[in-house]
């Protein structure tokens, strides 16, 4: 009977050693997993922040050239304005110019 109660005691740890040597396995591949999604985890929220960035560039540069267009734009104008201006006061000059030449050699 002692026989028996051993032998049923060794199969018994037997039985436990396989369930932990199981369970030890089991543990492994588990964290492997996880640790695997957390890698996918983190290359897919880089990839999301790098879109995101990217987004935000492109939306920064349209605004740029928009902002350098309506700039160009007001320069354009300013310039067409300074130069009807002038056009307009060299007439006058010449004339005036045209005015003391003549005078000058006494010929008015």
């Amino acid at each position: 009977m002692l026989a028996e109660l051993l032998k049923e005691i060794r199969g018994l740890e037997e039985k436990a050693d396989e369930i932990r040597r199981r369970a030890h396995v089991e543990s492994r591949r588990i964290i492997q997993e996880a640790e695997q999604k957390a890698a996918e985890l983190v290359a897919q929220s880089i990839a999301a922040a790098e879109e995101e960035g990217r987004k935000i560039i492109a939306a920064a540069e349209e605004e740029a050239q928009n902002q350098a267009l309506l700039f160009q734009e007001r320069t354009a104008e300013q310039i067409n304005s300074l130069v009807a201006a002038a056009r307009a006061r060299q007439e006058k000059a010449i004339s005036m110019v045209m005015e003391r030449i003549v005078k000058s050699y006494g010929y008015s």
